[in-house]
């Protein structure tokens, strides 16, 4: 899924919210540090949307960033109406202790005009151990 963001308008009423978020530091071979959440997703607006792909922004201390872009919204395609709430868990894994992570959602709305959602930042808290 291409993500011209620049060019895609913000939907506004569609609030994602961080429900929980925690790192586990995992001993293998090599460390790992994965991040686990909970996501809830609301459309405050007065129209349908749904969800169609999603762009996550991952940042390691090390220095490392990954972009992850893929089609469906944690293996689904949402149909939001007014007023619900879709929520879903998740977790990344990091080779070096996180230190940002960011998500954005990309839908259309009832006349299929595509859209982005605002970003949702997780803070800075989510990864202090």
């Amino acid at each position: 899924m291409s993500t011209k963001s620049h060019s895609l308008p913000i939907y506004q009423p569609l609030e994602m919210r961080l429900v929980m978020s925690g790192v586990q530091a995992m001993r293998r071979p090599r460390p790992i540090y994965r991040t686990l959440f909970r996501i809830s997703i609301c459309n405050t607006g007065a129209h349908p949307v749904r969800l169609l792909g999603r762009k996550w922004t991952l940042r390691e201390r090390n220095g490392n960033t990954r972009i992850i872009e893929a089609s469906k919204v944690f293996n689904d395609y949402p149909t939001l109406a007014p007023g619900a709430v879709f929520s879903c868990s998740g977790c990344h894994e990091f080779d070096s202790p996180p230190v940002s992570m960011e998500l954005r959602l990309f839908g259309n709305d009832e006349l299929g005009t595509p859209f982005i959602s605002a970003p949702l930042h997780f803070p800075r808290s989510c990864f202090q151990s």
